[in-house]
């Protein structure tokens, strides 16, 4: 099994991801596809992209591996997020840092007009898990 096999099983098992069919059916979907014609970014339910997913989960080896392959950095779903939203949101230190080391943009807003690092202000248990995100992230002149 390998690692990215590992980072799709660790996908699957986020409880926003496991409480809708259509985004494990994508992922099964998605892993599968990977296994036997190689890397690819296909966009999934609510147009979020695996890039997406991978940074949510802390994926740093598939992450690597899409914007290896050309991967927009900072690509947008339906709600106008970006993966380091995502990242920002689940505490992901590690595809953060990957991202912001490809370019990613600290201040993009959303459709709620809410930046990457806003994600990490919302819920207290976040905020304490992704502490150095926000240090790293904010000495790169981001702005909450």
């Amino acid at each position: 099994m390998t690692i990215i096999d590992e980072e799709f099983k660790r996908l699957k098992k986020i409880q926003e991801n496991k409480l809708n069919k259509h985004i494990m059916e994508f992922l099964g979907d998605t892993h599968k596809a990977i296994l036997f014609r190689g890397i690819c970014n296909p966009k999934g339910p609510y147009k979020k992209s695996l890039i997406h997913f991978a940074a949510m989960g802390d994926c740093t080896e598939l992450l690597q591996s899409l914007l290896d392959i050309g991967a927009p950095v900072d690509d947008r779903d339906q709600n106008k997020r970006t993966p380091l939203s995502w990242a920002a949101e689940y505490g992901s230190y590690n595809a953060a840092e990957i991202l912001l080391k490809n370019g990613a943009k600290v201040n993009t807003l959303d459709y709620m007009y809410t930046s990457p690092l806003s994600w990490l202000e919302m819920p207290a248990t976040l905020k304490a898990k992704a502490s150095k995100l926000l240090d790293y992230a904010s000495n790169r002149t981001a702005q909450l």
